[in-house]
């Protein structure tokens, strides 16, 4: 593929995306609810789950330098020592499960990352989040895998190709900050 393609591709992708606009509704609310948003993924998902944690935390508030209220984004991702002792201990498929055992409440949100929409330890964080009254978005490409179907709220990138998935995840992300600091109270 050479660069004309893909940077078309990509354009095509992000033409065709579609999500639940009640995802927006959800992550604003977020704050006056007082829930905390866990973010998971693998791979380049991991990467952007981290970025997006971060974009909640600092680049989706309104002068977030003076304003103590804001998004308690939490990358399931970044905790390396944790991670491994979870994935050695137990497997790998429970390295996020885990940690929401220890942290997760009532109503907090997920947002599951997979290109595949299949990675085993993403479903079995959505599952366990579902069981304890959580509220989950699935962000997944491909054909949306298990995730699709097992999150309550989604945002797909229909393609085959998984760095172009990452890439819409990316600039997907980049609009929910812009968007929540642009709609903030």
């Amino acid at each position: 593929m050479n660069w004309n393609e893909y940077k078309n591709l990509i354009a095509e992708l992000l033409d065709k995306l579609v999500f639940d606009k009640e995802i927006l509704r959800i992550l604003k609310d977020s704050i006056k609810n007082n829930q905390k948003i866990f973010i998971a993924g693998n791979g380049g998902s991991a990467a952007n789950a981290a970025h997006l944690s971060c974009d909640l935390s600092l680049g989706a508030n309104k002068d977030w330098k003076e304003n103590s209220n804001r998004y308690k984004a939490i990358p399931l991702t970044e905790n390396t020592p944790y991670l491994l002792a979870i994935a050695n201990d137990t497997d790998y498929s429970q390295v996020f499960k885990q940690q929401l055992i220890n942290l997760a409440s009532k109503n907090d949100i997920l947002i599951a990352i997979s290109g595949s929409g299949n990675s085993p330890n993403i479903l079995e964080a959505v599952q366990y989040s579902k069981e304890k009254g959580m509220i989950t978005i699935g962000i997944s490409g491909y054909d949306g895998g298990k995730l699709k179907k097992l999150s309550d709220f989604n945002v797909h990138v229909e393609s085959m190709c998984m760095e172009a998935c990452e890439d819409v995840h990316c600039v997907f992300s980049h609009f929910l900050a812009t968007w929540l600091r642009e709609n903030s109270d």
